[in-house]
């Protein structure tokens, strides 16, 4: 039975992502969406941030026909889960509980959720 309240598309979209860490120092790496919703996102990644952490995504959305800047999703969040790879061709990733998320078309315009 499925709980989440909101709808997750399984798309496959570019992701680099930053977080500080306990010695506040910043730390970053790039992988790709799985699924994502308005309130969250999950990454698959060889670098995992840690359970709790604060951590700021770019989500790079493809704009087909256009040779435009691709659109950017920005979501700011926690990490709620990790999931480690099961095997040699299964990528690790991490699920990121997001509270702010901001839309940035390639013309510049800012589109934040929740308005």
């Amino acid at each position: 039975m499925e709980r989440r309240g909101t709808t997750r598309f399984r798309l496959r979209l570019a992701v680099a992502y930053s977080w500080k860490d306990a010695a506040g120092v910043v730390n970053g790496g790039e992988g790709q969406s799985r699924d994502l919703s308005s309130h969250g996102i999950y990454v698959q990644s060889k670098l995992i941030p840690p359970l709790g952490a604060y951590v700021e995504m770019n989500v790079f959305l493809l704009q087909s026909g256009q040779l435009a800047l691709p659109a950017e999703l920005h979501a700011e969040g926690r990490i709620v889960r990790i999931e480690s790879g099961n095997s040699s061709s299964e990528m690790a990733g991490f699920a990121a509980m997001n509270h702010t998320v901001i839309l940035r078309n390639s013309q510049g315009r800012v589109v934040r959720y929740p308005e």
